[in-house]
């Protein structure tokens, strides 16, 4: 075998190789890509859902306490998940949800099992059980949206329509 057979022997063992390892992993970067555009779909649906939880949980907490002096029943569309409902939530956010989320998430749920501990063990001042509701909702509520937005970074600036700005990297001037 001469040196001109050797040198096409190996530039077309070269030529398939590139041939077929370029297409399987431009394929596993595909499949990545699609993995975690998949996950971003999925918490962004899963977050939205526990800001109205939460939410809803905060008004009926706020709309409970109103009514514990009250003579008759103030009117309230009670927007919180059943308890089904609400056990499937809790499954979906330990499945897709970040460790961080779904812990603050927890906390904001916590605040009302405390304030209904309190009540139901009669050792309850209102004014301070409102007053401790109203901060360590808001508290925990402010720290569960500031987590949400920075988890899906929807605080950063869009960049300019045809930019070739990244928002993880910062161009040198």
């Amino acid at each position: 075998m001469d040196i001109q057979t050797a040198i096409s022997i190996a530039s077309l063992l070269v030529t398939a190789s590139v041939a077929l390892v370029v297409p399987v992993q431009a394929f596993k970067f595909a499949l990545r890509q699609e993995q975690v555009r998949l996950l971003r779909e999925q918490r962004v649906a899963l977050y939205a859902d526990m800001l109205v939880e939460a939410h809803a949980e905060q008004q009926g907490l706020t709309w409970w306490l109103a009514n514990q002096d009250a003579s008759e029943e103030l009117p309230f569309e009670d927007t919180r998940l059943p308890a089904l409902e609400r056990a499937r939530f809790g499954a979906r956010g330990t499945a897709v949800g970040s460790a961080k989320v779904n812990r603050l998430f927890n906390t904001v749920q916590a605040v009302a099992g405390r304030i209904h501990l309190l009540n139901a063990t009669g050792r309850m001042d209102r004014d301070t059980a409102l007053m401790q509701l109203r901060l360590e909702a808001c508290r925990a509520q402010d720290a569960l949206e500031a987590a949400i937005r920075a988890e899906l970074r929807s605080d950063m600036p869009l960049p300019p329509s045809g930019s070739t700005w990244l928002p993880d990297r910062r161009r040198a001037s």
